[in-house]
């Protein structure tokens, strides 16, 4: 390298590698972006659902009546609601520096590590903001005395099919919502309601874990808090909620500080979050601690 290079290749190269990491580890560790409706622009200040049917006036089958041929009145007209959900877009971002010494001091390579974590950083942002949506469902199975049951679910999973809600659903817990004394493993290995088909039992006691319910994902976010003893977990549609970003998804950025002999690796995304169609979507809040 010749004197006065500022390795502008070297960084260049470590970028792309940084970058190539980031979405790897990003799409590892994303648990509730699969699951929602999701927009793209290249440049935006808001981003809108449009949503039909769900409001107070719908077209259902009663808004269907009989007309012959000999009926010479018109066909009567049948309101309809459309309406518009607008996810706001800010910016998060996160900056990570490591200096010289650190980097010439590590017998690893602190670039992989930082692309990791910067990876998991956004990716469990990304989780926060969509679970934020949970507690705006009306439609609520929560126990907040005895911790969740297998009754919750189906409560939940009634309450999307009457609202005729579009399949697939997804369950999406605490942690603690799955595991431990008030969790959904607790009513699965204990009760007796299941005597007769013990293999969910079994799954739970084989592999720690059990994927699937009623035809419904399972899924546990740590990015879903618990505050008073409770946590608010959900089952939803993947129209329930939408998650909009512009521009470069994640970006993730290299820049040298040569004349303090540092290099920041920063991260960002600029995105929101919206409930779009409330009925699709259930709370369910119960008791963890």
């Amino acid at each position: 390298m010749a004197v006065g290079d500022t390795g502008s290749g070297h960084f260049q190269g470590s970028l792309q590698e940084i970058i190539a990491d980031s979405k790897v580890h990003f799409s590892k560790a994303n648990v509730c972006l699969p699951l929602v409706t999701v927009e793209a622009r290249e440049k935006a200040d808001t981003i809108t659902f449009p949503v039909y049917n769900l409001g107070s006036n719908q077209l259902t089958s009663a808004d269907i009546g009989a007309h012959s041929e000999h009926d010479s009145t018109a066909i009567s007209a049948t309101a309809l609601t459309s309406e518009k959900k607008t996810a706001t877009m800010d910016m998060y971002s996160v900056r990570v520096p490591i200096h010289d010494e650190v980097l010439y001091s590590s017998s690893d390579e602190p670039s992989q590590v930082i692309s990791q974590l910067l990876g998991n950083a956004v990716s469990a942002k990304v989780d926060s903001l969509i679970v934020a949506n949970f507690d705006n469902f009306s439609n609520t199975a929560n126990d907040t005395t005895n911790g969740i049951s297998i009754d919750d679910i189906f409560l939940a999973l009634a309450s999307l099919q009457v609202s005729n809600a579009p399949a697939p659903y997804s369950l999406v817990l605490n942690p603690r919502q799955v595991y431990g004394t008030y969790g959904l493993s607790n009513d699965l290995v204990t009760s007796n309601q299941f005597g007769g088909s013990p293999s969910s039992q079994d799954d739970m006691l084989r592999s720690g874990f059990l994927g699937q319910i009623a035809g419904c994902d399972i899924y546990t976010s740590s990015e879903i808090a618990i505050a008073s003893n409770n946590a608010i977990g959900a089952m939803f549609s993947k129209m329930a909620i939408g998650f909009g970003y512009a521009g470069q998804f994640p970006n993730v950025e290299v820049e040298r500080d040569a004349v303090r002999l540092k290099t920041d690796y920063v991260g960002s995304m600029f995105c929101g979050s919206v409930e779009i169609a409330d009925t699709y979507g259930v709370e369910i809040q119960s008791k963890v601690t």
